[in-house]
């Protein structure tokens, strides 16, 4: 199998209502593989915004120059240039050789089960079976969708690191809070680890209910600590050897997470933000770095994300909003935008045509674009 076969063997569409989806068909094709989850130590990462964040920065903090771990594997979705972004170790990433390899690995394990499995069940039993035959030390490794249901939660994990929870995914999560952060929740383990950052009342009282379910140890700490607290917590419990700890963390600076580029002479920011309170930081910053300036807002935005909570952190009237269609099979196309949208000063165009909202967007007096 070459590269391009590997990827389109492993690409399937995503649809709410395949989830939630029962783990034992993903077991059972790891029990096939001869159960790669159980080959080392792992790191699960779950919630809703900056948990690819946290995951890089705990893999950073452990390929450090101080850490004596010698691998650290790294799984993290979705990807955004590549799909072999999602696999690293050491900060290398999957080469199309390995990657074709293990697809043919994988599939020829497929083939000795009764079920069909998804892009991200694959992706995952790949990333543990590479990670298993490259005799990684530890991996950390990004929950995909929820907690409970999600691929990533078939390892045993030694430690769950739970980001700020916010209603995202509602169709396929339940719809409320509680039930969002019941899903997330899932990653503690009986008797487990967990470190959470501050949550709302309502979330702090699902963790807790769950971490008392389990017997699990839960403590709740400053997002900003969780990755120093995750090497401290790992060092303590003799999960990795020990060292020296750095007193903070240098920034991790991610692809589509506030990445500032130039285009023909035009300041662009791109941001994946994708609930309110993401939306909300990104107001922010841009105000920090261009309080005064006529700036363009290109949106595109998924069916199940909340656009109605979304889109008033950008009601100004030096904002000019333009809807568009992202790409992909689960877009929210402009025809469908609930109307009307909550905004009182914003110039609110749509142009379904995503490709040539841009190319208008470079071509405009605005010279920031988000």
């Amino acid at each position: 199998m070459d590269y391009l076969h590997a990827l389109n063997t492993i690409a399937r569409p995503i649809r709410a209502a395949d989830f939630p989806r029962s783990l034992q068909p993903l077991h059972q094709l790891l029990a096939v593989l001869n159960y790669p989850q159980k080959a080392c130590p792992a790191v699960v990462v779950a919630g809703s915004v900056g948990k690819g964040t946290i995951a890089h920065q705990v893999a950073s903090l452990l390929n450090s120059s101080q850490s004596v771990v010698p691998r650290v594997g790294l799984y993290t979705s979705p990807h955004l240039h590549i799909f072999r972004e999602r696999f690293a170790i050491n900060g290398t990433l999957i080469s199309q050789q390995t990657f074709a390899e293990a697809m043919t690995t994988i599939q020829t394990a497929v083939a000795r089960t009764p079920h069909r499995y998804s892009t991200f069940e694959l992706a995952t039993a790949l990333a543990l079976w590479w990670f298993r035959e490259e005799k990684v030390d530890i991996a950390i490794m990004e929950i995909g969708i929820g907690g409970r249901d999600d691929a990533v939660n078939v390892v045993p994990n030694q430690l769950a690191l739970i980001t700020p929870i916010e209603r995202e995914h509602a169709v396929m999560l339940g719809g409320t809070l509680s039930s969002i952060a019941a899903h997330k929740a899932g990653i503690i383990q009986p008797e487990g680890f967990a470190l959470s950052a501050p949550q709302s009342t309502e979330v702090t009282a699902v963790l807790q209910q769950e971490a008392a379910a389990r017997h699990a140890h839960l403590t709740i700490l400053p997002a900003e600590e969780l990755a120093l607290a995750a090497g401290s917590n790992l060092i303590e419990r003799r999960i990795i050897p020990s060292f020296s700890l750095p007193e903070s963390i240098p920034p991790v600076h991610l692809p589509g997470r506030m990445e500032q580029i130039t285009l023909n002479g035009k300041t662009i920011l791109i941001d994946g933000a994708h609930t309110h309170r993401s939306a909300q930081r990104l107001r922010r910053t841009i105000d920090q770095r261009w309080p005064e300036q006529p700036i363009r807002i290109i949106i595109g935005i998924l069916k199940d994300k909340p656009l109605t909570e979304f889109i008033p952190a950008f009601d100004h009237p030096r904002f000019r909003l333009v809807l568009t269609q992202t790409s992909g099979h689960r877009p929210l196309p402009p025809a469908q935008f609930p109307q009307p949208l909550p905004l009182d000063s914003s110039s609110l165009p749509t142009d379904p045509d995503m490709n040539h909202a841009l190319l208008a967007a470079v071509e405009s007096a605005e010279e920031v674009i988000i």
